[in-house]
């Protein structure tokens, strides 16, 4: 049997220790960890016991005890009986009225063991709009601040963490060492996530793995549904798209230049670019971007650039670098010469394509 407005199972007491945890959102002003991201330091927040909205009547926090545990519960904190702690009593001798649960920005600890602590713990699980019932639950409502989280809970929750971190290092292995995969990857994350940030102008992969590596130990399971989406090629071409003005974003609307037909949400969009009467579209948006990419964002090391690394590193390094550049100015060769055969073959797949009149993307 449960408590009709909370769900708790009637006689079920809960035993051990219980972490109330601040539950911590970034926000597009604030960094997650920053001191009033989410309260300052030496502030606190009181909850008490609240009421329901049309009668005004005392939640219950007690509605889930029996009898028996309520008496036994009274004696413990110096009442008679557990009629003593009936919430409809008037207000001078209501044990419930202004009874505040204090929590600063680090949250509390509370021993259920103690009847004091137990009566906050039974005061934060009625404040549904607040308090989330488990650290799984915590963001079920967006004006959850804390969540209840039971020490052996706590412990599963780490082993889930490591499991799923260890997971996203072997996806991640995958990726590893691929510019454009990884690049790909930080694009979907910016696109998708208001935290994402913009990659600069020619990212080196030092760069990029150190910005996929960061997302990986602070959010893995996020890592994970980007890297595992069946979509990810879709988005990544939609955010590269974006870059260069062949699509327009405004606020969660999306729309490829020049076809009124496609304005939708990114989900709307995403299904218009896979449907096969749009295939031209979509391979005129991959043929442009990797045009722009040939035109500037590979490009080989200039002179200048030889001579900024010779005076930026010691002498007995020199000759070694010197080679990495050499190496790195073959390889930007031939992957310029790849994108621009891959891009004639594009090319030459459009023009072939029978059906309706192709549609051309101004540049």
């Amino acid at each position: 049997m449960t408590d009709a407005l909370t769900k708790r199972r009637r006689g079920y007491i809960r035993e051990g220790i219980v972490k109330v945890l601040p539950i911590k959102r970034s926000s597009d002003w604030l960094p997650e960890n920053a001191d009033s991201a989410f309260m300052n330091t030496g502030a606190k927040v009181e909850y008490v016991v609240p009421r329901l909205q049309r009668s005004g009547q005392l939640i219950d926090p007690l509605a889930d005890v029996t009898d028996e545990q309520k008496n036994s519960l009274a004696k413990q904190l110096g009442f008679k009986e557990g009629s003593d702690l009936n919430i409809m009593k008037d207000e001078k001798n209501n044990f419930w009225i202004n009874r505040p649960v204090l929590i600063d920005k680090n949250g509390k600890h509370l021993n259920l063991s103690s009847p004091a602590d137990y009566i906050s713990y039974k005061i934060l699980e009625v404040n549904l709009d607040y308090i989330a019932p488990s650290w799984e639950e915590r963001y079920n409502k967006g004006t959850y601040k804390f969540a209840l989280v039971f020490e052996d809970e706590e412990a599963k929750l780490k082993n889930v963490k490591i499991d799923t971190k260890k997971e996203a290092y072997m996806m991640f292995g995958k990726i590893d060492g691929s510019v454009k995969k990884l690049s790909d990857f930080l694009w979907i994350h910016y696109l998708t996530n208001k935290e994402g940030k913009r990659l600069p102008n020619n990212p080196t992969l030092d760069y990029l793995r150190g910005e996929v590596g960061r997302i990986i130990e602070e959010r893995p399971g996020e890592f994970l549904t980007i890297v595992t989406d069946p979509l990810f090629d879709t988005k990544a071409l939609i955010q590269k798209a974006i870059n260069i003005g062949l699509i327009h974003r405004d606020g969660m609307t999306f729309k490829v230049f020049g076809e009124e037909s496609s304005k939708n949400t990114l989900d709307g969009l995403i299904g218009f670019l896979l449907d096969e009467r749009n295939n031209n579209i979509r391979i005129s948006l991959i043929g442009k971007i990797e045009e722009r990419n040939n035109e500037g964002i590979v490009k080989k090391p200039t002179v200048e650039d030889k001579e900024q690394v010779k005076n930026a590193i010691p002498d007995d390094n020199l000759q070694k670098r010197l080679e990495l550049i050499e190496k790195q100015t073959k390889e930007a060769i031939e992957l310029n010469n790849r994108l621009k055969e891959e891009n004639e073959e594009l090319k030459k797949k459009l023009e072939k394509k029978p059906g309706r009149k192709k549609k051309v993307l101004d540049d």
